[in-house]
């Protein structure tokens, strides 16, 4: 998941400054089929981690699994209080969804005297899929009342660290957008005739699209690769969007991958698709993929939506279309299909961009001086005019 990859790099950046990191997980999530082996407490690629309810995995039973709720939410606090105590912690960082969960650990976080800490990369209002009436005010809440809670705020776009200011002018806040270990990338491939997207199966409308746009293209020298997963009936729509197209034998469906293996299809490609949508959503957040795919050196083709204008330009570093079309689209693909040396020259810029705002040992640092800021105003205004960044 990319919020689990996030969290994790920005760990790695803040332990090459020196920090101690642990990344503290309430409960389990983990299928016991699907991921076999899962400890509950121990160290990954040098990040420290535990699952305060002593388990990694959900419990079908519903009374087990709630019991094992209220204990990971007692343990945790009491980690936390218990490290506080021993000047063993500086600050909480708190990813999650829900507002509840902010106002609850900056709670913590106050009493025990610690800096706390919202990474905030969604606007979760602007998300048009079907919600409960409880799920729209926790949502509500969060975009607008969630940073008042905390002491700092990392935000993952222009727009968000917008809405930050626009609501609360005082509170430090840094941009931290796609975040990326170059190092995962030093595998070299020679280039591939396919283009390659990677995404959630929840995405059914740009999946559709990628896939309609590649029909336009009209022949089948280059392939389309789709790395995507979700529940089985996401799966199953994305795999009958395939069989019903007249291109399938072209299209290839790819699955809870290695991340190994996905790094590889990552530096084959020709190009690497990321439609981004003329909505709230898209606008706010900055897909985490889009570091990676700087990362593996492929041409980007995306929209001029959002923060990715922030970094690119069409035909100088990237391939963008002015909107959200898929005849547009098609268009960018086919400069690739037509023009191999372009697209490796894009490819080569797109990493040299990605090497200068995204890579996690530059943001780590940055994250680490940030919370270790003593004056908020004076940071405030150091942090915002370093990092919001202008095409200007």
């Amino acid at each position: 998941m990319a919020q689990v990859e996030r969290q994790k790099l920005i760990s790695k950046g803040l332990i090459m400054k020196g920090c101690h990191v642990t990344v503290l997980n309430r409960y389990g999530i983990h299928n016991r089929e699907k991921s076999a082996g899962v400890l509950w407490q121990g160290n990954f690629e040098g990040i420290d981690f535990m699952y305060a309810s002593g388990h990694p995995y959900r419990e079908s039973a519903f009374l087990r699994r709630n019991l094992l709720k209220v204990k990971g939410f007692v343990n945790e606090i009491r980690f936390i209080i218990g490290k506080s105590r021993k000047q063993e912690l500086d600050a909480v960082l708190i990813s999650t969804n829900e507002f509840y969960n902010v106002l609850v650990y900056s709670i913590i976080a106050a009493v025990c005297g610690v800096t706390s800490v919202l990474d905030n990369v969604e606007f979760w209002t602007a998300h048009r899929k079907k919600k409960s009436l409880l799920k729209r005010i926790d949502n509500y809440l969060y975009d607008y009342f969630a940073f008042r809670c905390v002491d700092r705020v990392l935000c993952i776009s222009n727009f968000l660290m917008d809405l930050v200011k626009s609501k609360a002018a005082s509170k430090p806040v840094l941009k931290v957008p796609a975040i990326v270990d170059f190092t995962k990338f030093a595998y070299q491939a020679e280039k591939e005739a396919y283009f390659l997207f990677c995404g959630s199966a929840a995405y059914t409308e740009t999946i559709h699209f990628v896939i309609n746009a590649y029909t336009l293209l009209r022949q089948t020298r280059f392939k389309l690769y789709l790395v995507t997963s979700g529940s089985d009936t996401e799966e199953a729509s994305v795999r009958d969007a395939i069989n019903n197209n007249q291109y399938k034998d072209s299209i290839h469906f790819f699955s809870r991958l290695p991340y190994q293996r996905l790094i590889q299809l990552y530096t084959s490609s020709s190009a690497l698709l990321i439609p981004l949508r003329n909505n709230g959503q898209d606008k706010a957040r900055f897909p985490h993929k889009i570091g990676e795919y700087c990362a593996a050196k492929g041409a980007i083709i995306s929209t001029k939506y959002g923060e990715i204008n922030y970094y690119f330009s069409d035909q100088v570093n990237a391939l963008l279309s002015d909107a959200f079309d898929e005849k547009q689209f098609s268009d960018k693909m086919r400069i690739v299909v037509e023009n191999p040396k372009l697209a490796q020259m894009l490819g080569l810029k797109s990493y040299k961009t990605g090497q200068m705002y995204f890579d996690h040992e530059v943001l780590g640092e940055k994250i680490f001086n940030f919370i270790k800021a003593h004056d908020s105003a004076m940071e405030f205004r150091s942090f915002e005019d370093s990092n919001v960044l202008s095409k200007q």
